[in-house]
C-alpha cells in the first residue's frame, strides 16, 4: 500500500472525527512566489512559479534541479504521482510534456491527435496511462501513450445537475477516478470510467484524496470528508491566508505568497 498515512490520518483518528486544533512543527520554508505546488511520495516537493519555471526540492527542503519550460507555454498542472516520470498539462495548447525525475525533457504529446478536442484537466492514471477530460465533447476519457482511447465515461451532462461543467482537477487513487468540478462537486467513477456518484464538495477547485477521505481548504482550515461515513471534520491550520496545500509522509504543506511552509505534527 502506498504510504499515505499521513499524520493527518492519525489525528483524525486519535480525536475520535472531532474538530481540534493540534500543534504543528514548522520543518522549514522555501521561499518562492509559486503557482502550483506537488509531492510525491518520497517526499520530493515541486514548485511551478509564475513564469513557469519548474522546481524540484528534496525531503530536507534541498534544491535538486530547475528547469524552465515557459518556452512551451503556461503549465496548468504537475503531476508527480509516478516520481519517475513527470507529467505537465499545457492546457491552452491542449498538450501534455513528459520530464524524467531530473525534470528533463522526455516526450510531448498532442491531445489533439488522440482525439481529445480540448481538455479542461488531466492526469496520469495509475498504471502510467492518462485520463482527460473533454470538454469538447464532456467525457471523461482514458487514454494510452500511444494515443488511443481504451475508456469513456459517455456525456457527463446525464450526471450532473449543473449544465456549465468544467472540470480542472482529475486524481486516479488506483481504484477510483476523482473528477473535481467547481460548480457540480465532485465526482466520483470507477477504473472504467463508469460513474459512481456525486460528492456535495463544491466551490473548490483543488483537493487531495487519501484513501476513502477527501482534504480541501475552507479559509484557515483544513477539511476532511469522509466518503463512506458522510461526515466532514475539521483540522485547523497553523498558518493563514494558505493558496494551496499538499499531503504526503506526514508532512503537511501550505503554499503561502512569498513561500511553501513545511510542517510535521508534533504533539498535542
Amino acid at each position: 500500500m502506498r504510504k499515505l498515512k499521513s499524520i493527518l490520518f492519525a489525528l483524525i483518528s486519535w480525536f475520535g472525527f472531532s474538530s481540534f486544533e493540534p500543534n504543528w512543527q514548522l520543518l522549514f520554508r522555501i521561499e518562492a512566489e509559486a503557482k502550483i505546488i506537488e509531492t510525491d511520495r518520497m517526499g520530493n516537493i515541486y514548485l511551478v512559479s509564475k513564469t513557469n519555471q519548474l522546481y524540484k526540492y528534496n525531503a530536507k527542503g534541498e534544491l535538486l534541479s530547475t528547469l524552465n519550460y515557459a518556452y512551451l507555454g503556461n503549465i496548468t498542472h504537475l503531476d508527480a504521482g509516478n516520481p519517475l516520470e513527470i507529467y505537465l498539462f499545457y492546457k491552452e495548447l491542449n498538450a501534455l510534456v513528459f520530464l524524467d525525475n531530473n525534470l528533463a525533457f522526455r516526450g510531448k504529446m498532442s491531445l489533439s491527435d488522440a482525439e481529445v478536442i480540448q481538455a479542461s484537466a488531466a492526469a496520469r492514471s495509475y498504471e502510467n496511462g492518462i485520463w482527460v477530460f473533454d470538454q469538447g465533447d464532456l467525457q471523461l476519457k482514458k487514454l494510452q501513450k500511444d494515443g488511443n482511447i481504451s475508456q469513456r465515461s459517455g456525456n457527463a451532462l446525464q450526471f450532473t445537475v449543473n449544465k456549465n461543467l468544467h472540470p480542472t482537477q482529475i486524481i486516479d487513487t488506483g481504484t477510483k477516478i476523482y473528477l473535481n468540478d467547481s460548480s457540480e462537486g465532485v465526482m466520483v467513477f470507477d477504473i472504467f470510467a463508469n460513474y459512481i456518484k456525486t460528492i456535495p464538495i463544491k466551490g473548490k477547485t483543488e483537493i487531495r484524496v487519501l484513501d476513502e477521505q477527501i482534504f480541501y481548504l475552507d479559509q484557515a482550515k483544513l477539511i476532511s470528508y469522509q466518503t463512506k461515513l458522510f461526515k466532514r471534520d475539521t483540522i485547523s491550520l497553523p498558518e493563514p491566508n494558505v493558496l494551496q496545500f499538499g499531503l504526503e509522509k506526514e508532512k503537511l504543506f501550505l503554499l503561502n505568497k512569498g513561500n511553501l511552509a513545511v510542517y510535521s505534527y508534533s504533539g498535542r
